[in-house]
C-alpha cells in the first residue's frame, strides 16, 4: 500500500486516502495504483509527492512525428484526432502544471473527441447526431444536427472549416461563416434552437455509416473509413477520389504516415496500407479484431492494438516488428513519443512500451479503462479514464497529479494553448488548467 494526499479545491480539508494494489500486471513492467474513489466533486485533485519534485528532462522525438500539416489549418493547437496526420499524440505546446479541473460545456459526451482551430474554437460531435462549435470561453457558438450519431472526431482542413462523417452515412464539412450550401438540414430540428447554425459549406453521400475520423493530407485529400468495409477518398471540396475495401465494420481512424502511406485497421484482423492512388500496399494480419486506430512514429513504424489485448508495431515495409501484451482490450489510439509509446487498455492500465523492441517501461493502473493519452512537449502525458478521472504521469510513470473530472471519460483529449487539456466525459466537456 501506499498513502495519497487528497486536497479539495480551494477547502482547508485534507484527507489522506489509503491505494491498494488491484491484481497483478500482465507484464514485467512496474506499475503504480492510484487512489481510491473519494466521491469528491470536479475540482477535486489528488497527488503524490513522486510528482511534487519537478519533471525529469526528456530528449526531443526522433524524426518527423507530427508529419506534414499544410493540409490541416495554421497554428491549430489540435486539428484532429491526435493532434497530428501521423496521430501520434504529441505536441509542441506546454500541458498543465496545476491540478485544477472545471466543467468546460455541459454536452452530452460521447465518442468524438475535442479538435481546436487556430482562434480557439472547439468543435466537437455529440451521440444525437449534432455537431457544435464552442468559444474558447466555453460558450456555444454554433450547432448543427446531421442524420446519424457523430462517433468520430472532426478534422480542421487548412481553409478553418470542420470536416467529419456522420453515421447517416455523409462526410460533412461546416463552417461558421461561409454561405451555406445545404438545401435542408440533415437531420431533425436542429438542436438548442437558441443557437445560430454551423452552416454545411458541402455534405456528400459516403458508400456507408462513418465511425471513424477524417484524416487530411497535405494537399488537402480527406480520408475516411465507413462502418461497409471501405477506406475512401475525397477531395477538399468534397469530390470524390476513390474507394479502396478494408472489411473492416467497426470505424478504425485512417493516419496518415510520413511517406504519405494510409494506415487504417479493420475488424478483417489487418492493418491495411494503402498508396495516395487508392492501391494496396500491403496487408499485415494481426491475429485478432482491430477496433482501434494506429499511430505513427518519427521513424515511420506503426503502432496499433487489437481486441485481443496486445500492441503490435509494424514497419514501413509491412513487417511485423513487435508485439506486446497489455493484458486487455486495446479500443484507443497510441501516443508516441522519444522511443516510447503509450497505449491504454480495459485491464485499467496505461502502458508504456519501448519502441524498440516491445519491452515494458512501466504501467500505471487506474479504477477503469484507460483511454487514449497525449504527450505535452515536457514529456508529461494526460489522459482520462472511466473511473472518472483525469491522470497527468511524469514520462518515467510516476504521478503528477489527476482530477476527478465531470463523469467517465469516454474520448481521447486534446491540448491547446494555454496549457489546457480537454476531455470529452458522459456527462460534458471537462477542462484541466489554469
Amino acid at each position: 500500500m501506499r498513502l495519497a494526499v487528497l486536497l479539495f479545491g480551494c477547502t482547508a480539508a485534507l484527507a489522506i486516502v489509503v491505494a491498494c494494489a488491484d491484481d497483478g500486471p500482465a507484464t514485467d513492467g512496474p506499475v503504480t495504483t492510484p487512489p481510491v474513489d473519494s466521491g469528491a466533486g470536479v475540482d477535486a485533485t489528488f497527488s503524490t509527492d513522486s510528482g511534487s519534485g519537478g519533471l525529469p528532462d526528456v530528449e526531443p522525438p526522433p524524426g518527423d512525428v507530427c508529419g506534414d500539416r499544410t493540409g490541416l489549418q495554421a497554428n491549430a493547437a489540435w486539428p484532429l484526432l491526435g493532434g497530428c496526420p501521423t496521430r501520434a499524440g504529441w505536441s509542441t505546446l506546454p500541458g498543465p502544471q496545476g491540478a485544477r479541473a472545471r466543467v468546460f460545456a455541459s454536452l452530452a459526451g460521447g465518442e468524438s473527441a475535442p479538435s481546436i482551430g487556430a482562434n480557439g474554437t472547439m468543435w466537437i460531435g455529440s451521440p444525437d447526431g449534432t455537431v457544435y462549435a464552442i468559444g474558447s470561453g466555453g460558450t456555444l457558438l454554433r450547432a448543427r444536427k446531421t442524420g446519424g450519431a457523430i462517433r468520430g472526431t472532426v478534422a480542421i482542413n487548412a481553409d478553418g472549416r470542420a470536416i467529419v462523417g456522420s453515421m447517416d452515412g455523409k462526410l460533412y464539412a461546416f463552417d461558421m461563416n461561409e454561405p451555406d450550401a445545404g438545401a435542408e438540414d440533415a437531420g431533425a430540428e436542429d438542436a438548442g434552437a437558441q443557437l445560430p447554425r454551423a452552416n454545411i459549406v458541402f455534405s456528400v453521400t459516403l458508400s456507408g455509416p462513418a465511425a471513424s475520423s477524417p484524416v487530411i493530407a497535405p494537399d488537402g485529400t480527406i480520408y475516411i473509413a465507413t462502418t461497409d468495409g471501405k477506406l475512401s477518398a475525397y477531395s477538399s471540396t468534397g469530390t470524390f477520389k476513390w474507394t479502396l475495401a478494408t472489411g473492416d465494420s467497426f470505424g478504425s481512424s485512417p493516419a496518415l504516415g510520413q511517406n504519405a502511406t494510409i494506415y487504417v485497421g479493420s475488424t478483417d484482423r489487418a492493418l491495411h496500407a494503402v498508396n495516395a492512388d487508392g492501391t494496396s500496399k500491403w496487408t499485415l494480419d494481426l491475429g485478432a479484431e482491430i477496433k482501434a486506430s494506429p499511430a505513427v512514429g518519427g521513424d515511420g513504424s506503426v503502432y496499433i492494438g487489437t481486441v485481443d489485448g496486445k500492441l503490435h508495431s509494424a514497419s514501413p515495409a509491412g513487417a511485423l516488428r513487435w508485439s506486446y501484451n497489455a493484458g486487455g482490450a486495446i479500443g484507443g489510439t497510441p501516443a508516441v513519443y522519444a522511443g516510447t509509446v503509450y497505449v491504454g487498455a480495459e485491464d485499467k492500465r496505461l502502458h508504456a512500451v519501448s519502441t524498440v523492441d516491445g519491452s515494458a517501461r512501466w504501467q500505471y493502473a487506474t479504477l477503469g479503462t484507460a483511454r487514449t493519452p497525449l504527450i505535452a512537449t515536457g514529456g508529461e502525458i494526460y489522459f482520462g479514464s472511466t473511473d472518472g478521472r483525469l491522470y497527468a504521469l511524469t514520462p518515467k510513470g510516476s504521478l503528477f497529479f489527476a482530477v476527478v473530472a465531470k463523469g467517465p471519460v469516454t474520448s481521447a483529449p486534446a491540448l491547446t494553448s494555454g496549457s489546457v487539456v480537454y476531455v470529452a466525459t458522459e456527462n460534458g466537456i471537462t477542462a484541466l488548467g489554469p
